[in-house]
């Protein structure tokens, strides 16, 4: 059963200890558990979801298992974007792969309080009816922007926790606290703090360590200072903190216009699916994200079944020239 340090009144307690009698019925339970991926950032508009939904196609296309959990109450956008895909699926005759997706927002009209502890019990007990039905592989939560409990929780509870910071200065100040001294050694933010602590707590209860990577994103396509004054940054406090970096996407238009078909850079670059002829923007989104996926680390060797199909490479599409 998933648990979180953050509460220990909730319904998720720490595991017992193994003993030896039961350790290959808690060891063969252990490797069914799902992997959970937490896709979050405090700072809102650093590309989360755009993020969450591509490691949820991306798992779905290599053969797993995939239940996703949408936790920001005001915008929504993971489940948005996702029933975009269903009703595009639909009206195109199209086979789009979809995740069993759990929102927030699915009972609320139901509830009589809209409180932190509702929807904590909420959250829980999603968590509990994936874990219970042994059918996934991986649980990917979108959390909100803000300071909100429930996030810290969704952030205790990650195997993997990935980061994404526009890359700059200001989203920086995110992960580090940037002053204006050049001089004194650069220190964790609050943020970085809690989540350092929550995932302490975590490995403290469970014994399982979080692997944490800050995704720098929305790069821009030629370097700068700022991109190596970031870089020098992040050098400085990735042992303290514990966290891998990831080259994330670039600012590209097409990662926008995915949204409103639902659409991913792993799906099939043909006209009858994108609803528009394919241009060599879509070849290097899809060469990004698979580099960005590769390096998150999800889709290793050691991960994928025999009889997986491999993520789709960035093949070249026809497109038109102009004469």
């Amino acid at each position: 059963m998933l648990q979180s340090p953050v509460d220990q009144t909730s319904s998720y307690p720490a595991e017992p200890a193994i003993s030896t009698k039961s350790f290959g019925a808690e060891a063969a339970r252990l490797r069914r558990r799902p992997h959970v991926v937490v896709v979050g950032n405090h700072k809102g508009g650093s590309g989360k979801s755009t993020i969450a939904m591509h490691i949820i196609v991306a798992l779905l296309k290599s053969g797993k298992r995939v239940a996703s959990i949408d936790l920001d109450l005001n915008q929504q956008t993971l489940t948005h974007y996702l029933e975009n895909r269903r009703v595009w699926a639909q009206q195109n005759n199209l086979s789009l792969e979809l995740p069993d997706h759990h929102s927030i927002t699915d009972d609320r009209a139901d509830r009589i309080h809209w409180d932190d502890p509702t929807d904590f019990a909420w959250f829980t007990n999603q968590l509990e009816m994936i874990d219970g039905e042994g059918n996934c592989d991986f649980i990917v939560i979108d959390t909100p922007g803000g300071v909100q409990h429930l996030s810290l929780v969704a952030h205790s509870m990650a195997d993997t926790l990935v980061t994404p910071i526009n890359d700059s200065l200001v989203d920086l100040d995110v992960i580090i606290a940037i002053g204006p001294s050049k001089d004194l050694e650069p220190q964790p933010s609050r943020y970085a703090r809690t989540v350092s602590r929550a995932l302490e707590g975590r490995r403290s209860v469970c014994g399982r360590p979080t692997d944490w990577i800050v995704v720098r994103n929305r790069l821009a396509p030629l370097a700068s200072h700022n991109q190596r004054h970031v870089s020098d940054l992040l050098e400085l406090v990735h042992a303290k903190l514990g966290i891998r970096i990831a080259r994330g996407l670039s600012e590209r238009v097409v990662f926008r216009e995915f949204f409103a078909q639902g659409l991913t850079a792993f799906d099939p670059m043909d006209e009858r699916v994108l609803g528009s002829k394919p241009s060599p923007t879509n070849v290097i989104a899809r060469s990004e994200v698979r580099t960005l996926v590769e390096q998150i680390g999800l889709l290793s060797r050691q991960l994928q079944p025999a009889h997986a199909p491999t993520l789709p490479r960035a093949e070249v599409p026809a497109v038109a020239t102009a004469s």
